[in-house]
């Protein structure tokens, strides 16, 4: 089963991506900002922050959302997305697979 995590509405990709979170942490403290405070510029607390810096990614739905971290961390939002919606459309196609695996068991069952 294909399950979003789901944080105060923040919606998240179903896997961490260490990668990005190691970017945006690096990012937040070139910018000389501690988690509380990149946390308040883009409206979540310090535990959400927290999940973004262990990778947990925000899906696209969350746009309002992606578009304050692009500019809390003075980066281009079109190089968030061109990072994230790549990587939701994989897990999109994953959860479509599955499903449809799933539904061909349970006819091959009956």
């Amino acid at each position: 089963m294909h399950a979003f995590l789901t944080t105060s509405n923040l919606t998240f990709l179903p896997i961490p991506l260490p990668n990005v979170g190691a970017t945006i942490k690096r990012r937040r403290i070139e910018l000389g900002l501690n988690c509380a405070r990149a946390a308040a510029s883009v409206g979540v607390n310090k535990e959400q922050w927290q999940l973004l810096e262990q990778g947990w990614v925000p899906t696209t739905k969350n746009e309002n959302f992606l578009r304050a971290l692009a500019a809390t961390l003075e980066i281009r939002f079109d190089e968030l997305g061109c990072v994230i919606a790549p990587l939701e459309a994989h897990f999109a196609e994953t959860q479509d697979q599955a499903t449809d695996e799933r539904y061909q068991a349970d006819r091959s069952a009956a």
